[in-house]
């Protein structure tokens, strides 16, 4: 036990974190593909979804396989989506990064804690990211995983000991009232679809591990984020149109442009994971 409490503060163990990272995002990859199409995750293997071909074991190496096969299927020359290596790298990076500021860095805790911390935020992270990419296809949060992801992350976080079980608990049921009521607000005075209910519930699985403080923060930054992103893309789709537009239907578009929530709230949440502690103290400084 020794031995591994040593290797935990070495640089070795972030890139073997890195790489159990890049694994699990080529995994992350089947499920953003499959489960929205209601198939299984498990079986048939990875194959190219054109011809068919099972892909080689050689030919499935996180990250490297997509460059040096061109994005292409061997097989049938087909490009396969930029979105696989992406995956593979955001999911490497961060867990290498969680590895380095809640395993790696802290010698004053017992190992099995420090461990249980990353699997717990790995995991934690990897649905965050599993969520945003299937969002950003389909413009839905499955309930087959957020709704199971709320309560078995919630239990899990009692093994990181970060934050007190009341606190995760008022962030899990803020998390989706917050929500609740802003739909409702869109649905029912406006007469239009506001933010959706998945959104709540991705949220209520923020705050069941995160705690309610990271509730406005996340809020907040995924607000943001999405306004500078929205914006640019509504002026985009204003100048692909040649018909020439009055205010009121350039608001109306405004309106219903759709673009999806999740992802800037999966982002948000990671925000707060590495600097919540920070951006707290920025707002009430102590003492």
């Amino acid at each position: 036990m020794d031995a591994l409490t040593d290797f935990l503060s070495t640089p070795a163990a972030v890139v073997v974190a890195a790489i159990w990272g890049a694994i699990w995002g080529s995994f992350f990859n089947v499920v953003i593909a499959r489960l929205p199409r209601g198939e299984s995750i498990v079986r048939p293997a990875s194959r190219c979804m054109v011809c068919g071909t099972p892909v080689r074991a050689w030919d499935n190496v996180p990250v490297l396989s997509y460059l040096w096969l061109r994005g292409r299927c061997r097989t049938c020359g087909t490009h396969f989506s930029v979105r696989y290596p992406l995956v593979e790298a955001l999911t490497a990076v961060l867990a290498a990064a969680i590895f380095w500021k809640f395993t790696g860095r802290d010698v004053d805790e017992a190992t099995a804690v420090r461990l249980g911390r990353f699997a717990l935020y790995f995991a934690w992270t990897g649905t965050l990211i599993v969520l945003a990419f299937i969002d950003l296809d389909t413009k839905r949060l499955p309930d087959i995983i957020t709704i199971p992801g709320t309560f078995i992350f919630f239990a899990a976080a009692f093994a990181a000991h970060d934050v007190s079980w009341r606190d995760r608990a008022i962030g899990l049921a803020v998390g989706y009232l917050v929500v609740r009521l802003i739909a409702d607000f869109y649905y029912y005075v406006l007469k239009r679809e506001g933010l959706g209910l998945g959104d709540g519930k991705l949220l209520a699985m923020i705050g069941a591990v995160m705690g309610w403080r990271s509730i406005p923060v996340v809020l907040f930054t995924a607000a943001i984020i999405g306004s500078i992103i929205s914006i640019p893309l509504l002026l985009l789709s204003r100048r692909s149109s040649s018909a020439p537009s009055s205010s009121a239907s350039d608001d109306e578009s405004f309106a219903r442009l759709e673009v999806p929530f999740g992802p800037f709230l999966a982002i948000g949440a990671l925000i707060y994971l590495f600097a919540g502690t920070s951006i707290w103290s920025l707002l009430i400084p102590p003492g």
